[in-house]
């Protein structure tokens, strides 16, 4: 049986509860016996990546980071942001902010941009983002590479199926999360991102472990042959992962991989 040489995980739902800003420390000392050993280990969130490297401080030099649902891609030899065109940008805000309670975000990468002072606070004070609040949206000059839709109670029911049958063939919309809808290029999203490293280290999917709990965590799936959704995971992504661990409170990941460690897995 090959050896697992990449690990991939999702954190919100994940590892940690939603809004979550602390790891459990035991974490660093699992990731850093598979990094002794060789194994890549890849953070994979819809987060800003400010806001994920927060979460592994004393090991981050030894992360690769998927942010932005893989629409930047930071390690240290490598960096990639995919950026939107400028005038889709517009489309997608233009529509989204005719949807009532929805209103919207931008990001480059590096930094989010804000027209709320509720976001902008939330995003900054609860997830560490990297933030910037601004009067008008359609002035920001950055290059975009992810549109975030927000909605207070639930984000993929409010935009409807409208908005995904027009968007959906010419942009990726995945939900990430309950508030949620991101929007990027066509093709990004976390699993073609980690295809790329898996190509670049000629990795196999049987020598991938994944896991994850929502939407936006299926095409990471699919690129391992050992994927796991947590017991706290939506049905569609149980149903695309190969296996289910305990739920993120009960640390399942962390189990996982303690027994990948000793043996007893993959």
């Amino acid at each position: 049986m090959p050896m697992i040489r990449l690990i991939a995980t999702d954190i919100d739902g994940t590892l940690v509860e939603e809004a979550a800003m602390n790891l459990n420390p035991e974490y660093f000392d699992v990731i850093r016996e598979f990094r002794k050993r060789g194994v890549l280990f890849v953070a994979a969130s819809g987060r800003q990546r400010n806001s994920i490297e927060r979460f592994f401080e004393p090991i981050k030099d030894d992360i690769i980071f998927l942010s932005e649902n893989g629409a930047c891609i930071t390690s240290r030899e490598y960096k990639h942001v995919d950026v939107m065109d400028p005038f889709i940008v517009k489309s997608i805000m233009e529509d989204a902010m005719e949807i009532p309670g929805c209103t919207c975000a931008l990001n480059d990468g590096e930094t989010s941009y804000f027209d709320s002072e509720m976001l902008y606070r939330h995003m900054k004070d609860d997830y560490g983002y990297n933030a910037v609040m601004v009067d008008d949206l359609f002035k920001v000059e950055a290059g975009v590479c992810k549109v975030s839709v927000f909605h207070n109670r639930n984000a993929e029911d409010a935009v409807g199926k409208d908005f995904y049958d027009k968007w959906g063939g010419r942009i990726y919309v995945a939900s990430a999360g309950e508030k949620w809808v991101d929007c990027m290029n066509l093709g990004v999203n976390k699993g073609n991102s980690l295809k790329r490293f898996q190509e670049h280290y000629n990795i196999s999917a049987d020598e991938t472990l994944a896991f994850g709990d929502n939407i936006n965590d299926i095409e990471m799936l699919k690129r391992a042959a050992h994927s796991f959704a947590v017991a706290n995971a939506r049905e569609e992504v149980k149903e695309a992962a190969n296996f289910v661990t305990d739920s993120n409170r009960e640390d399942g990941v962390l189990k996982v991989l303690k027994a990948v460690l000793r043996g007893e897995l993959c």
